[in-house]
């Protein structure tokens, strides 16, 4: 494995669930990691926690300007991990009954994967990664009024695929959950998830994000693989 002492991580969504474990990842590895999200509160806290050499960077994914700034700030770095939502959870709506400003906000995943590697290809260096967040949907989408987000997840996926071959040889990859133990869910929610998963995947238990991060990291530091989408979802699309 390549040496990933003193590298630059940017990793957006740090503050919670699967960026925060992977920024962990990363700490134990000797890596710079630049912790982005929205909130900088929290990002300190998370900076507290796991130590080693970190930067706080407050960022509003779904603003151009906020997001240039941000990477300006960075400058040249060799790995960026894209994990961040955007309260897409609250968004459900059946199509017949979903409004237009609804449906906008549902592609806010696709926009801020967007921003963030529009501006971060200018940045990165050469032999560096990108890895941004699709979901398991775009194989077998929901019928529960994610339609509009199902579509943000295939639209990040089919985008990602091409900025692997436009701005190679940076590599693009994909990662596609499946239902993961993170804060978008509310505590009764982890709970019904919990049980649905045990009585329904083979795996038998609802993902973690650490359990993620071991795929985000992976997929960032493997010099032999671009433009691919891994799906990781306790086996969800087996059933």
């Amino acid at each position: 494995m390549i040496s990933l002492k003193d590298k630059k991580v940017v990793i957006v969504g740090a503050s919670s669930g699967i960026g925060k474990a992977l920024a962990k990842l990363f700490i134990e590895k000797e890596s710079i990691v630049y912790l982005v999200s929205r909130t900088e509160s929290k990002l300190k806290q998370v900076q507290e926690e796991i130590g080693g050499i970190t930067h706080v960077i407050p960022m509003d994914m779904l603003n151009e300007h906020s997001v240039n700034k941000a990477f300006s700030k960075i400058g040249k770095f060799d790995f960026l991990s894209f994990s961040a939502v955007s309260d897409e959870t609250k968004l459900m709506s059946q199509i017949k009954d979903m409004d237009t400003e609804i449906a906008q906000r549902g592609m806010e995943k696709f926009w801020g994967t967007f921003n963030c590697c529009r501006a971060a290809a200018n940045y990165i260096n050469k032999g560096g990664s990108i890895v941004v967040t699709s979901s398991m949907a775009i194989y077998r989408p929901s019928k529960n009024g994610a339609s509009i987000m199902n579509a943000a997840s295939a639209a990040v996926n089919v985008f990602a695929k091409s900025l692997a071959r436009e701005i190679s040889p940076t590599r693009v990859n994909i990662i596609a959950p499946g239902v993961v133990k993170t804060g978008v869910w509310t505590e009764n929610e982890k709970t019904n998830f919990s049980e649905w998963a045990k009585n329904t995947l083979p795996v038998e238990h609802l993902g973690t994000a650490d359990e993620l991060a071991y795929t985000y990291f992976n997929a960032l530091t493997n010099p032999y693989m671009t433009g691919t989408t891994i799906t990781v979802d306790g086996g969800l699309t087996l059933i």
